[in-house]
């Protein structure tokens, strides 16, 4: 019985690092996903932001 016990534990403990850095994986492409989002919307808006400035003169 202790021994089925010991066997569950040591295999969430190498279940544990495994899921850690499949968290870590998709926390980083979410923000790398954001940052060119973001990198896009402000590319758009100076490049319109650009354009009503040249039609103003």
């Amino acid at each position: 019985m202790t021994e089925h016990f010991i066997g569950h534990k040591r295999a969430r403990l190498e279940a544990g690092p495994n899921r850690f850095f499949l968290a870590c994986a998709i926390l980083a492409l979410s923000i790398a996903f954001l940052m060119s989002a973001a990198l896009a919307g402000t590319t758009a808006f100076r490049k319109e932001w650009q354009f009503a400035s040249d039609a103003r003169t």
